[in-house]
């Protein structure tokens, strides 16, 4: 075989696995990620939607580092968040023709004192942005801490390695041309009694109705969710804890060129706590991202996560995501 036949063989090879793509399920944007405040990730919030091509299976596998450094007093409520999250997760669907779709969902997850804070207090410092409690917390850097002087309380004080709640999906499909409804339910199982702040031992069921873009020519990829989540017997602040929790999901993309988009999703969910602490109140995220999609199959997504409402989630939580 001659050099040039080799050389235009790799160059073939080499435009096959990195030319953009686009897909069916890749029409909506749907990011793999929930509130990151360990109060309600403990619990069974799902996640967005499950998307996948009929007959086809799909594996997500997301790592994000999620940081918060915030204090509260209120009348008898004492809460101290410092800390940062790191989890691995991978998610694995499977669409049975297209009427039926399932999703397992499960990860590993540790707490330590992480390495944004620095990070993240010079991004505010440059652009002019209030530091808040950071860097005013007399804390070991990896600590949650509630009391509310009448038997709830919670303490996790040292680092932590852990697995996640399973977290399984079912949905029925209605194809609708451009898009889809899906009619869904989702199942969180307890994994393990580490800490109530990574698994609240509940067994949480949550029922939603879902509408999403299925159109892979589409310059804006969209999807709609909203449903509500009936807790079960939870560890987690139990005096507290609310028994119906609503939620709600949008996202929409902006295909910039074949392969490459940009997207916001805005993820909103109920009080899981009656509490005067905003932490444990109705909270809203924002994450912004950009994916690259192969022509080999797979899709590279990054990106931040805000709180939408100041101090009712986590701080600031950065991602990266891999769709096969």
């Amino acid at each position: 075989m001659g050099e040039r036949l080799r050389v235009a063989i790799a160059v073939a090879g080499l435009n096959v696995a990195f030319a953009p793509h686009s897909s069916a399920a890749d029409a909506v944007p749907w990011l793999l990620y929930r509130d990151a405040n360990p109060f309600v990730a403990a619990s069974g919030l799902p996640f967005a939607p499950p998307s996948a091509a009929a007959d086809a299976w799909r594996v997500d596998v997301v790592a994000s580092a999620s940081n918060t450094e915030l204090a509260f007093d209120r009348g008898s409520e004492h809460l101290l968040s410092d800390g940062e999250f790191h989890e691995a997760r991978i998610a694995v669907t499977h669409a049975f023709g297209d009427r039926w779709i399932a999703r397992a969902t499960i990860g590993a997850i540790a707490f330590d004192d992480g390495f944004l804070d620095g990070f993240i207090e010079d991004w505010h410092r440059a652009f002019g942005l209030d530091n808040g409690d950071r860097g005013h917390l007399a804390s070991s850097g990896h600590v949650i801490a509630y009391d509310d002087g009448a038997g709830d309380r919670i303490a996790l004080d040292r680092t932590l390695h852990a697995a996640t709640p399973l977290l399984l999906d079912v949905a029925w499909r209605l194809p609708t041309g451009t898009h889809e409804w899906q009619l869904g339910a989702t199942l969180k199982l307890p994994t393990t009694d580490a800490s109530p702040l990574v698994d609240d031992r509940a067994v949480d069921a949550s029922l939603w109705l879902a509408a999403q873009s299925t159109d892979a020519t589409t310059r804006l990829p969209w999807g709609v969710r909203a449903g509500a989540m009936r807790r079960g017997d939870t560890e987690l602040l139990p005096n507290r804890a609310n028994d119906l929790v609503p939620f709600a999901d949008a996202t929409l993309g902006y295909v910039l060129r074949p392969g490459w988009d940009v997207a916001a999703q805005l993820q909103w969910h109920g009080a899981l706590y009656d509490s005067a602490i905003p932490l444990l109140d109705d909270a809203a995220t924002l994450a912004l991202s950009s994916a690259w999609h192969a022509k080999a199959g797979w899709t590279l997504r990054a990106g931040l996560v805000e709180d939408a409402i100041a101090k009712h989630a986590q701080d600031v939580a950065f991602f990266l995501s891999l769709t096969l």
